[in-house]
């Protein structure tokens, strides 16, 4: 009997910002690079801090080569282990589950490590001319992952028109300090912000050529 009550291609639907690997496939394309700095890398760790006046664990990230004290390093309430500093990428994708742009942030070694061999590979090459399909599998309360290589193929324009238009600025993920919680890399950014910045890239050009 056919249930006419929702429509057969219905899905809840998704109101994240963040892509996470969900158990079986998952078909993303990297729009972001690190070359340019649409892409980051760095240490996240986790720490309690005062938001909204109450104490809430929040994640720290940190550029790359950062000095982490050591008294920075909280125990999880979870494991009663500390919570040392873990490497992890973080890249804008378009998620085909969810059907927009998200922030991937990458913590699992094996993937990265494939996705890397993809990057490097002279038949693969640049990640954002093809989409990749991570699945994930979970047995025996042990996780692995998979990554693979879907054909090359253009970008559909909607999709870099969105991307685009969205003006991400996935920097403001990293911490200014570590006792104040990361920004939105999804908020716009204030005009006056965007003219200082600007200012600030003339002067360090001026002050290079002056060197």
């Amino acid at each position: 009997m056919t249930n006419e009550w929702l429509p057969e291609d219905y899905k809840e639907p998704v109101t994240s910002n963040y892509m996470n690997f969900e158990e079986g496939t998952n078909f993303f394309r990297i729009l972001g690079k690190f070359s340019d700095g649409t892409a980051i890398m760095g240490l996240e760790y986790w720490k309690t801090l005062t938001v909204d006046g109450k104490p809430k664990r929040s994640p720290i990230r940190v550029p790359l080569g950062t000095v982490i004290n050591s008294d920075e390093i909280e125990i999880n309430p979870k494991t009663g282990q500390p919570d040392f500093p873990k490497f992890f990428w973080a890249l804008p994708v378009w998620n085909y589950s969810a059907m927009k742009v998200q922030i991937l942030e990458i913590k699992q070694k094996t993937v990265r490590q494939a996705i890397e061999t993809l990057a490097k590979n002279p038949k693969w090459g640049d990640l954002s001319t093809y989409d990749i399909c991570v699945t994930r599998v979970e047995d025996s309360g042990k996780t692995t992952y998979t990554v693979t290589p879907d054909p090359k193929s253009e970008l559909a324009p909607e999709i870099k028109k969105i991307y685009e238009s969205m003006k991400i600025n996935i920097q403001a993920m990293f911490n200014k300090d570590s006792n104040t919680p990361g920004g939105d890399p999804f908020a716009p950014v204030d005009e006056a912000e965007k003219l200082a910045e600007e200012a600030d890239k003339i002067l360090n050009k001026k002050t290079k050529e002056e060197i």
